[in-house]
């Protein structure tokens, strides 16, 4: 019951990333409808860790047994948002390194859904599962750390969003409480990556309002 009570508060709240995200995109828009530089101080590295992130969550869901609707579902909104937020990054700033990153998400993003048609993963696939968590808790955190070097650079917040940090930021406590009531031996990865993403964003939200003052 607590399972079913805490994967719908997460679900619910998951939505806030929806919004935070949804923001970024108006606000990237609005920007360039302004004629300015609408990816200002977006780093690459930040969007792409966070695509990830959602993505090893999305992952997760899908590999383990049974198949995990709150986590599938309100990652792959998300998953969508960030796409269209690599697509603009690519689009203004032309470049390899944005092209593999945009181009690389969308192929990944294809090969989860398709994989939703084969689960229940057999147990190698579900190490690597757990492996893909581990290197994208490092992945994510350097992300977040390049996003601040950017702010603490540039002393600007350009196109960054504080909805979409904030939003963020809620979802994460809201899965690390939902995956406290599951199996520890399931739930360390989601453990492990969110508690890291709070720690890491938590760090980048008090640098923008440092920056906007």
């Amino acid at each position: 019951m607590l399972y079913h009570i805490l994967g719908a508060v997460s679900s619910i709240l998951f939505l806030l990333t929806w919004y935070g995200l949804s923001k970024q995109l108006i606000l990237i828009n609005d920007r360039k409808s302004k004629n300015l530089l609408a990816t200002e101080n977006l780093s690459i590295n930040q969007f792409a860790s966070s695509f990830f992130a959602f993505y090893a969550n999305f992952m997760f869901g899908i590999a383990i047994e049974p198949f995990n609707h709150y986590l599938v579902w309100t990652r792959f909104g998300a998953l969508v948002l960030l796409i269209a937020i690599l697509f603009r990054i690519y689009q203004e700033r032309k470049g390899h390194v944005n092209a593999i990153v945009y181009y690389g998400s969308t192929f990944a993003f294809g090969m989860g859904l398709l994989s939703i048609g084969y689960r229940p993963f057999p147990a190698v696939a579900k190490i690597a599962t757990d492996v893909l968590m581990l290197v994208v808790t490092l992945v994510l955190v350097q992300g977040t750390l390049h996003q601040y070097w950017l702010l603490h650079k540039s002393k600007s917040l350009g196109g960054l969003s504080f909805p979409l940090i904030k939003s963020i930021l809620i979802k994460d406590v809201s899965t690390l409480a939902f995956a406290l009531t599951l199996p520890l031996s399931s739930a360390w990865p989601l453990l492990t990556l969110n508690g890291m993403s709070i720690i890491s964003r938590g760090i980048l939200l008090i640098k923008m309002y440092k920056v906007n003052q």
